[in-house]
């Protein structure tokens, strides 16, 4: 990439920290999965920057953004992004989210829908009962993830950058020096996604009004979004395309790099010519 400005806005008095590419282009944002930061996109913008205003966010609680109290369900880290936006004075950007950054970004089209022009999700967590049927059933879900990131805390960094590769063999060896940094950097409070109130997604996915790409992978492998629940986003959403990568988990792009990253240019072609 040749250029990476960086800086910080407030959203509601909470410091976020964003990075950009700049110049007159087609604006990207760009918004991570839980335990990951803005950087943990890797070669992605890179390869998207020269006919793309690059924008990658921190999520709060993530690299070098605060951690507030509350305010990590998807409706609340909206108003984050829209914050961004409006600060930034971004015409119309495209959000590209994975994840927990997916549930951000639909949550954006359904909450700020003039500010965005389109989204692309990477296997959001779009099931029913992903976070549990009952409060305590999200609390204990919550209250591992917490324990996960207090024992990658206690790691040294190279320990956790070689428990990284001997758990994602098939990842490129580029993949494991931001994806370490992050598990070192993020909040505990993150785990707050999981319990804090949130819209159920069939009606988040109803809402949907601007043009969106859905990128899934293979249940078997560890995506979340299923054949089923495909089916269902296809019927709720009307300006949806969706596409199955084979031979992809839960980090799609990680792990089928180069398909991915054609599926989302070709879609980000499509989406320019759209008035």
């Amino acid at each position: 990439m040749a250029r990476l400005m960086y800086g910080t806005i407030r959203s509601k008095g909470l410091r976020i920290q964003y990075y950009r590419t700049g110049e007159e282009k087609p604006v990207l944002i760009f918004l991570h999965g839980a335990l990951d930061n803005a950087l943990s996109w890797n070669n992605l913008p890179v390869f998207l920057e020269p006919e793309y205003d690059v924008v990658l966010m921190d999520a709060r609680g993530h690299g070098i953004s605060a951690a507030s109290e509350i305010g990590y369900s998807p409706e609340a880290q909206a108003e984050d992004v829209a914050a961004l936006i409006q600060e930034l004075r971004l015409y119309q950007p495209v959000l590209i989210g994975h994840s927990m950054g997916a549930d951000t970004a639909a949550a954006v089209a359904v909450k700020f829908p003039g500010l965005i022009k389109g989204v692309i999700l990477e296997d959001p967590p779009w099931r029913d009962h992903y976070f549990g049927t009952t409060q305590e059933e999200r609390s204990a879900k919550a209250a591992e993830m917490i324990a996960q990131i207090q024992a990658y805390k206690s790691m040294s960094f190279d320990d956790l950058m070689a428990y990284g590769k001997a758990n994602h063999p098939s990842w490129d060896e580029s993949e494991f020096f931001q994806w370490t940094k992050a598990r070192q950097l993020v909040s505990p409070k993150a785990a707050l996604n999981i319990t804090e109130l949130r819209g159920d997604w069939k009606e988040l996915a109803a809402q949907i009004r601007c043009p969106g790409l859905l990128i899934t992978g293979d249940p078997n492998l560890g995506a979340i979004i299923t054949p089923e629940v495909s089916a269902e986003v296809s019927g709720l959403w009307k300006k949806v395309e969706i596409v199955n990568i084979p031979n992809a988990g839960h980090h799609i792009r990680r792990e089928q790099y180069r398909p991915y990253r054609d599926v989302v240019k070709k879609y980000l072609r499509k989406i320019k010519r759209i008035k």
